[in-house]
């Protein structure tokens, strides 16, 4: 390349030529640095099986316990931030939106936070309490403010290339439970749900509390959110995803986000009001219709599992027909590269699904557990007056909106609204709090005439 290397150890100058050991020198030098590179491979993977973090410096929120190095402690002024984050974001903000009101609110980046009270970090930001979108995604992904410890999320390409890659998560080793929380279990996975549904914002800057959470009927397809400028002529409602790409595939199933909104509202004041004054009535009524719906899903999982492994059996032996045939010449080689390509192809899909079907159903909960777990959140708060995007969240799994009929001139459309862990809940009605009275009734009657 044009370039005069000069190794004064090992007595080399290309100015003289190069002399016939130089490849076995380089090659020395790259074993010998390949060999330390391994060494302190085992030494990192020892330390991080062992429940130390391995991260130098611990993150935005906590600091290194003084009589510890290897634990943390919640930094108070960084933590606050932290949880003020994650309440933004429950609220329905996204990362931009939140980054805008810490940089308009002039709040110390994670960086100058650390300048500030003297902790060696990189340089400032050239632009002064700025902060960035993917900075407010890092934290909320973060399962250390659990309390956890994750290692091995993040590895170097090699001992030559040293830039950083991510592991997949099935590479994570984590440890639960090892430091103070910053934000309880419940919060974060309701945080992440909602990054998972993240969306965009409209034309207009607006987002709806109902984003990522209202779902097509007919489809299944998500609804997307729709503000125009002139309200009056075009209020904030809910379209079909499908439909907006391609009228031919699905209608609009349009929903006003006024009218979902007092739809949503009642319906969370009827389960309220039912949970806080008829609470085992209630609960035993959820439990009499979860048994005939859940019984048919669970079934039907069941029936699709052993369909999809009777089919991969099924292939194995086609494809040793195919083989055979081809073999005997009733099959061009062009035909059978065709059949036995797609086969494998039906056949990877199916493998790879069969994992994701059988920890469903090794993994389903009890309802009773996720019932009971529900009525305790419900019980904590009081009527609720108006929806704010935390309490939609916290008690919404997803609304699903079916196509709009008329009839008499009236417009009718069914909205089933599934909640957190329970699915559709049926309000109890004034006959089925008659028949409770009854029975409790005839219960009573039949103690005193045992008694």
């Amino acid at each position: 390349m044009g370039i005069r290397y000069i190794a004064v150890m090992d007595n080399i100058d290309t100015k003289n030529g190069i002399s016939d050991i130089v490849p076995m020198q380089d090659w020395f030098n790259e074993w010998h640095a390949k060999n330390t590179s391994d060494k302190v491979r085992r030494v990192f993977k020892s330390k991080g099986e062992s429940g130390k973090p391995l991260t130098t410096n611990p993150p935005y929120g906590y600091m290194k316990d003084p009589n510890d190095k290897y634990k943390w402690i919640i930094d108070e002024p960084a933590a606050k931030i932290v949880k003020r984050i994650f309440q933004m974001c429950l609220s329905g903000m996204g990362p931009s939106q939140i980054a805008k009101k810490l940089t308009a609110e002039r709040v110390l980046t994670p960086t100058e936070y650390w300048n500030s009270i003297g902790r060696k970090s990189s340089k400032p930001p050239s632009v002064p309490n700025h902060w960035c979108p993917a900075m407010i995604a890092n934290i909320l992904k973060r399962q250390e403010y659990c309390g956890d410890i994750v290692n091995f999320r993040s590895t170097n390409k090699s001992f030559k290339n040293k830039k950083r890659v991510n592991r997949p998560e099935s590479d994570w080793v984590i440890f639960e439970n090892v430091h103070p929380a910053i934000i309880d279990r419940d919060t974060f996975a309701l945080v992440q749900k909602i990054r998972e549904s993240r969306h965009r914002q409209t034309r207009t800057g607006k987002v709806s509390i109902f984003s990522g959470l209202v779902f097509c009927d007919d489809c299944g397809q998500k609804m997307y959110y729709q503000s125009g400028k002139k309200e009056r002529r075009d209020p904030p409602h809910f379209m079909c995803s499908s439909y907006s790409k391609n009228p031919d595939t699905c209608t609009s199933h349009y929903i006003g986000e006024r009218t979902l909104t007092n739809l949503v509202l009642e319906s969370m004041r009827r389960v309220f009001l039912n949970i806080q004054a008829f609470e085992k009535e209630f609960v035993r009524k959820q439990l009499e219709s979860y048994d005939a719906d859940k019984k048919k899903e669970l079934t039907a999982k069941r029936r699709e599992l052993e369909k999809a492994k009777k089919r991969i059996a099924e292939i194995d032996k086609l494809i040793q027909h195919i083989y055979e045939d081809n073999v005997k010449g009733k099959l061009s080689d062009e035909r059978f590269e065709t059949l036995s390509n797609t086969y494998e192809a039906e056949q990877k899909e199916l493998k790879e699904k069969l994992p994701e079907m059988e920890s469903y159903l090794e993994a389903e909960t009890d309802k009773t557990v996720n019932l009971q777990k529900f009525v305790q959140k419900v019980k904590q708060i009081t009527e609720p007056t108006e929806l704010t995007g935390e309490l939609v969240h916290e008690f919404i799994d997803k609304i699903v909106i079916s196509a709009a009929h008329y009839l008499d001139g009236k417009r009718y459309q069914i909205i089933d609204i599934y909640y957190n862990g329970v699915g559709i809940i049926k309000p109890l009605l004034p006959k089925d709090l008659e028949a409770d009275y009854q029975r409790h009734m005839a219960e009573k009657q039949q103690q005193k005439k045992t008694a």
